[in-house]
């Protein structure tokens, strides 16, 4: 089943969308260089991050990667939140995702969030992000939490890593993850979707006039098209329920809808919200603009359809 709902343009996030447009005029592009604007946004990693008094947290060792865990000190609770961050594969996990993350703890009502720190290209290609998140599930199963306690959630490329990860798990049949969460998935790095075009003169983060996404220094010398590198061109028999957000306004729109498509003729419970006028990961905007809040409040809701309360 395939189930789509449009939001409405808000004046607010139409004004954030500028002012981002003008930011890139002046930070070129946040892909590629390291920005702070203090607690509101960071592409940096502090070695010393102060969390909220009630959650605990820890670095766990992968071998080739890491994950940061937060807890609840209050109450231990089974559900589990694997986080894929974004950063078209050649930007680390950061400050902004340690933000999402406590999000992600708070709407899921305690659940321990798993933030993933995986290896980036250039120095670390396909399929190292892969064999990452890979192994980042496989320790939560070896660590005894239920495969279906467990959401994959990620945006961006992180969005497809997510989708990429369920792939090889049900390749090898695997304990699929309860369902899956999209913010503006990166699913064809092959950019043959429509919305490449059609949206190239409104998207402010990687439309015309900016940094496209540069996909040569993660797919390396494999095919661009392989399923586990650009999901949009795989199969999605077996896979769980999905939760999808894209913005209208975005050159990876198509990313999204294609991978919606396919999941629901393939019989997966696919629910998408397409956010009007909205730019790139908008919700790491949080509540700072209505179209954010609306998006948590939802993705909360849907949690919540998942998971059982602790």
């Amino acid at each position: 089943m395939l189930e789509i709902r449009y939001t409405k343009k808000t004046l607010r996030g139409n004004l954030a969308k500028q002012i981002l447009r003008l930011s890139k005029v002046i930070i070129k592009n946040p892909i590629v260089n390291d920005i702070s604007f203090g607690k509101l946004y960071s592409t940096h990693l502090s070695l010393k991050y102060e969390f909220p008094k009630n959650i605990g947290s820890k670095w766990i060792d992968l071998g080739n990667a890491k994950m940061e865990q937060i807890f609840s000190k209050k109450k231990s609770c089974g559900n589990v939140i694997l986080q894929l961050h974004g950063g078209a594969y050649v930007k680390g996990y950061n400050d902004t995702y340690r933000r999402s993350a406590i999000k992600y703890h708070t709407i899921s009502h305690g659940a321990h969030v798993f933030s993933l720190d995986y290896r980036v290209a250039p120095e670390n290609p396909f399929p190292a992000a892969l064999d990452d998140a890979f192994s980042a599930y496989n320790y939560l199963l070896q660590a005894g939490f239920d495969s279906k306690k467990i959401i994959i959630v990620g945006d961006s490329a992180g969005g497809g890593l997510t989708i990429a990860l369920c792939m090889k798990l049900r390749d090898l049949n695997l304990p699929l993850p309860k369902a899956l969460i999209t913010m503006s998935a990166w699913t064809d790095l092959a950019g043959e979707g429509e919305s490449y075009i059609r949206n190239q003169m409104l998207d402010p983060m990687l439309g015309q006039h900016t940094l496209p996404l540069e996909h040569n220094s993660y797919v390396g010398n494999h095919d661009i098209k392989n399923p586990y590198i650009s999901p949009a061109y795989g199969t999605f028999e077996g896979f769980p329920d999905m939760m999808m957000h894209v913005g209208s306004h975005e050159v990876l729109e198509s990313d999204t809808l294609t991978v919606a498509k396919k999941a629901s003729d393939s019989g997966v419970n696919v629910h998408v919200t397409l956010y009007r006028g909205m730019f790139h990961v908008f919700q790491l905007a949080f509540n700072l603009i209505p179209d954010a809040k609306k998006a948590w409040r939802e993705i909360e809701n849907y949690i919540e359809t998942q998971f059982i309360a602790c």
